[in-house]
């Protein structure tokens, strides 16, 4: 995320100037945090019995059972569960006794939990002609809660992901307030898409996974994703079945379409991936076959069933490996009846929040790339790996984002953000202890005490008020630790006070392409015309034409140290999707310093073609969509070197 030329003993006024030259070029080395990274040792594989499907018989008529909850000594029924095969939903009487009739397809029967309830035993059986369930009093009060959303752990016989994997795990058991569950959304392995890895290979990174996972001190959920299906059973289940590529989840983990609830939270979990057998490509000569990334009808049908079936009160989060609103039919309507606040996703390895009809937040991805370490612990959006943490407090929902093995962040600023005048900094204390506080550095020697503004929910919210009148235009490291432990967060920033008047030797060029076509987000123009604004100065003016590139000449006089771009659109609502901006000038290609650092991450992760990969989006217009390869951005900086 940051510069290495943040050294401690450079003067500040010497560093800035080395820091320009580098942004002024296009290599840039990313870094994360000023501490070593470490392997945490990997967990010894806890492996449970499980429930297995009872492979080739024939699902029987009806199946009859009962939801009971044994309280003091007492055995009673429990009225209003939802039982399921998979594809349809019964509830219980007011005996707590149901009858289904199985679909052919159905492997399992399980029950949904019900809030205030825990499951004694296990919450799915394979199919029989009786199937009963137990539960107990939950211990916990749910009107208050936490919970963990993880995502993308991409475990395969990798150590980075067994070791990365294991230090989540042991972060988790050790908060002081212990979440009442974890959710993964999806890509819990790293099998291939096209079934290509083999069978033998799937179990085993599913033994590596559970067992793993299985030392968490609270339940875990798990969402099938298309890095998760296998090619187990192929001949019983060959492309075409929906429920080709299941079997090897089923025996570890269990339905792969399922729902829980806690508090006043009615959780769906959704597998969209299927194998039929639709979609061939040609990789290195070879034709395979990849997913459909559609709920087909039947499992459409389980949904609105199960969603009908909440508890009283409850609202509705989905859990997906990406966007029902673009892989699930009937989808906003389903919503909409069932009163689907939020969808929690993952797959594109980014932190994003998507508003709309039915809202998703991206959850990163607690892999972040394992397999290639040039990544440096990085996601694409230059996040560090990691993972979500939910408060609910009766129907409010509070979340942050924490990096693994990471207490301290900065939350004020993303990195290459323009500074000028007084800028408050914040950054937060994950499970701060007594007396423990946040300091700032400019240049690793001076240390200046934040202070602390507010206590959400498991942190320390710290701040300090920055006059940049006291630094030099450009681009600047700021340094933040903790007093307790020395571990210590970076950020490039730009100071942009933009009171130099030094002249240059000639004119600059700003180009870039407005709503691009490059497959990776939906490209945008401006519905109106918009203004280009370099410095507060309109240089140009963009239409509504897409995927042409538009260049601006920068008269010499307007040129700074620290220079900012930004649009100026004629209707709030409006905004547009572009490539990388450039700045050229004296012969020099000149980056924004976020994109620089992204430019980096895309290089280290893909090769070098991916480094003009996708773009930027700005405004406000809905879509485009924040993806790997488009980050939301509204101002640009690009600093050239000081004069002397």
């Amino acid at each position: 995320m940051h510069l290495t030329m943040n050294r401690i003993g450079i003067s500040n006024r010497r560093f800035s100037r080395i820091a320009r030259l580098a942004v002024a070029g296009v290599a840039l080395v990313v870094i994360g945090t000023a501490n070593a990274q470490k392997s945490a040792p990997v967990l010894e594989p806890l492996l449970k019995k499980t429930p297995q499907p009872n492979y080739g018989e024939q699902a029987p008529e009806k199946i009859v059972g009962r939801v009971a909850v044994r309280s003091n000594g007492s055995v009673s029924g429990l009225s209003a569960v939802s039982v399921s095969d998979g594809y349809s939903v019964v509830r219980t009487n007011d005996r707590g006794e149901f009858v289904l009739k199985p679909n052919p397809l159905a492997v399992f029967v399980h029950m949904t939990r019900p809030s205030g309830y825990d499951v004694v035993g296990d919450w799915y059986r394979p199919i029989d002609e009786r199937v009963d369930f137990v539960l107990k009093p939950s211990a916990e009060d749910e009107s208050e809660f936490v919970f963990v959303h993880v995502t993308d752990t991409h475990v395969s016989r990798n150590p980075g992901s067994l070791s990365g994997l294991s230090e989540f795990v042991r972060e988790v058991n050790a908060f002081s307030t212990r979440p009442q569950f974890v959710l993964n959304s999806g890509d819990l392995l790293n099998l291939s898409k096209s079934l290509a890895s083999s069978p033998a290979g799937g179990r085993a990174d599913f033994r590596q996974y559970t067992g793993i996972m299985n030392h968490l001190e609270m339940p875990h959920y798990n969402v099938a994703g298309d890095h998760t299906d296998s090619s187990y059973r192929l001949e019983e289940f060959p492309r075409g079945d929906i429920r080709c590529a299941k079997p090897l989840f089923w025996e570890f983990l269990g339905p792969h379409f399922f729902s829980f609830e806690y508090g006043a939270i009615h959780f769906v979990s959704v597998d969209y991936v299927y194998h039929l057998g639709l979609i061939q490509r040609t990789i290195d000569g070879v034709v395979r076959e990849y997913p459909t990334l559609e709920v087909q009808p039947a499992h459409v049908e389980w949904m609105k069933q199960d969603m009908a079936g909440r508890g009283a009160g409850a609202y509705v989060i989905t859990a997906s490996e990406g966007d029902l609103g673009k892989h699930c039919p009937d989808f906003a309507e389903m919503a909409r009846q069932h009163d689907v606040r939020l969808q929690l996703v993952g797959d594109t390895h980014i932190v994003a929040h998507k508003s709309g009809h039915v809202p998703y937040r991206v959850g990163g991805a607690l892999a972040g790339c394992w397999w290639n370490p040039k990544t440096k612990g990085l996601c694409p959006d230059l996040s560090p790996r990691g993972y979500m943490i939910y408060q609910a407090r009766g129907e409010k929902l509070e979340s942050f984002y924490k990096g693994l093995g990471q207490r301290v962040a900065v939350v004020s600023h993303r990195t290459g953000a323009p500074w000028r005048g007084v800028v408050e900094l914040t950054a937060h204390i994950v499970e701060p202890r007594p007396n423990e506080l946040l300091e700032y550095s400019f240049d690793g020697a001076i240390w200046k005490a934040m202070s602390e503004t507010s206590r959400p929910f498991y942190r320390s919210l710290q701040a300090a008020m920055i006059d940049t009148a006291s630094l030099e235009d450009g681009v600047q490291i700021i340094r933040v630790r903790s007093s307790a432990t020395g571990e210590v967060r970076t950020l490039s920033i730009v100071v942009a006070n933009q009171d130099d008047a030094i002249s240059r030797a000639g004119d600059a060029t700003l180009s870039f392409v407005v709503a691009p076509n490059n497959g990776w987000t939906t490209p945008r123009a401006p519905a109106h015309e918009t203004a280009v604004l370099f410095n507060g100065r309109e240089v140009g003016s963009l239409n509504s034409k897409a995927g042409r590139r538009v260049t601006f000449r920068i008269p010499a006089s307007l040129l700074k140290t620290a220079n900012i771009v930004s649009f100026r659109f004629s209707e709030p609502s409006d905004g547009m999707s572009l490539t990388s901006p450039e700045l050229t000038h004296e012969g020099r290609v000149i980056r924004d310093p976020r994109d620089a650092a992204i430019r980096e991450i895309k290089i280290a992760h893909w090769g070098a073609a991916a480094a003009g990969w996708g773009g930027y989006i700005a405004g406000n217009a809905e879509p485009p969509v924040e993806t790997p390869f488009h980050r939301r951005q509204d101002v640009f900086c690009f600093v050239l070197e000081s004069e002397k």
